[in-house]
């Protein structure tokens, strides 16, 4: 996709000029190095600190729209794209400090919705300031604000699924909170209200997914906890919402710095499985000893379809935040983009990589290109055909406190691998 006339941007991590030998006299040869050509959806260099990317057709229009989170300022940017642009709307009643969006249909009424995660407060706290918060649409394009559970600890996700078959939508909650917290769920009932139902008693839940894991017609959970855990979670279901722990992955250390989750059949073989990541840089109980480099990274955990799962590792990189899988090179198979938070302060001397792309180069068999000096802080991306060309498009947020340079609040990315000619 290319969008004009929006700032256009190519990173050049080096440019160089070479003799050719072929014949004499030696040709002047050039070349300019892989990189990720840029387009900036949304300037804005006093506000990048972007929480969550997510993409939906929230108006109805048939076209996938953006919406990316704000927390320090609360509100949700609403970001819609043609090929000629993209216009941006803010959306602020009845946020605090929104961290993740889902756009659903969550009343069943035709209209698409806003379910909103509220964390309430950023700072690590055991207040009960998180909030699940549902910007409802109606027919018209009108919103309305209404709060569907509050009082509780600081909450990172909310995810809309029918968890007990009753042909209504429940949601998911992640209560990270701090030293207390949950999973749990929120059940609708026939009038409209909901009953909290803890799934489990421990802090730190960054990501909750429903998906079926193991093909038996109902919603299972993939949850991430960081905090003292450090796990990577099924959470299987009977049907009736009754929810059964099974741990995938767990951390033999408190500072493992577990970050993202993905869930997508990586190997397509028709069934689900499972990417994470771990690279909380503000996880600061990392040992001297350890090099940061060894200790994050990214790994997926294969689904065998029946719910069993085996663990593959994919690439150790400081500071590993999220791994999204997108076709980057339009070869038809699925690779990587890796985006890293490294704050300069941090582990100071270790060398930082801004992005990592992990090339499929077939069966699963990954070529690792390490971007330093190109789009930083990149902690959230999505995919999807936002201006409605037939082609899916990667688009990412920075998440910085100040203007660090080669930070976006809101980019698209397209790879561009190495050139080289001769004259």
């Amino acid at each position: 996709m290319r969008i004009f006339p929006l700032l256009l941007v190519l990173v050049l991590l080096s440019s160089s000029l070479a003799g050719c030998f072929d014949n004499d006299p030696p040709e002047e040869c050039g070349s300019v190095d892989e990189g990720f050509e840029v387009s900036e959806l949304v300037s804005d260099v006093n506000r990048m600190t972007t929480a969550n990317v997510r993409m939906g057709d929230l108006d109805g229009d048939g076209r996938l729209d953006i919406l990316s989170t704000q927390p320090l300022d609360g509100w949700v940017s609403w970001t819609r794209c043609d090929t000629d642009g993209c216009t941006e709307e803010i959306l602020s009643v009845g946020l605090t400090a929104p961290v993740r969006t889902q756009v659903v249909d969550f009343d069943q009424d035709g209209s698409n919705d806003l379910l909103v995660a509220d964390i309430g407060i950023l700072p690590p706290s055991d207040d009960l300031a998180g909030s699940v918060v549902l910007l409802r649409r109606d027919a018209e394009g009108n919103f309305s604000n209404e709060t569907l559970h509050s009082g509780i600890g600081r909450v990172a996700c909310a995810e809309a699924a029918d968890l007990d078959g009753d042909g209504d939508l429940d949601i998911v909650v992640c209560e990270f909170g701090n030293l207390n917290g949950s999973v749990l769920w929120l059940e609708q009932e026939e009038n409209g209200s909901f009953s909290p139902h803890e799934i489990d008693a421990r802090p730190g839940a960054i990501h909750a997914f429903p998906f079926d894991a193991d093909d038996d017609g109902d919603l299972d959970l993939a949850v991430s906890l960081s905090q003292l855990s450090e796990e990577v979670n099924l959470y299987r279901n009977d049907g009736e919402g009754n929810f059964t722990l099974e741990t995938l992955m767990k951390s033999d250390n408190t500072w493992f710095g577990m970050s993202g989750l993905e869930v997508y059949d990586l190997d397509g073989d028709g069934d689900d499985d499972i990417i994470y990541t771990n690279g909380d840089t503000l996880d600061m109980d990392l040992p001297e000893e350890q090099y940061p480099h060894d200790v994050h990274g990214a790994a997926w955990l294969e689904n065998d379809g029946t719910g069993q799962f085996t663990q593959h590792e994919l690439a150790r990189v400081w500071g590993a935040y999220t791994a999204k899988p997108f076709d980057a090179d339009g070869d038809g198979d699925i690779d990587l983009v890796i985006g890293t938070l490294q704050f300069d302060l941090v582990y100071l001397g270790v060398h930082q990589i801004d992005l990592v792309l992990l090339e499929n180069v077939g069966d699963l068999t990954f070529v690792r290109h390490d971007l330093r000096n190109s789009q930083r802080y990149m902690i959230t991306f999505d995919v999807g055909d936002i201006d409605g060309d037939g082609e899916a498009d990667l688009v990412g947020g920075s998440h910085t406190m100040g203007n660090a340079g080669n930070a976006h609040r809101l980019v698209e990315l397209s790879w561009q691998p190495e050139l080289v000619w001769c004259e």
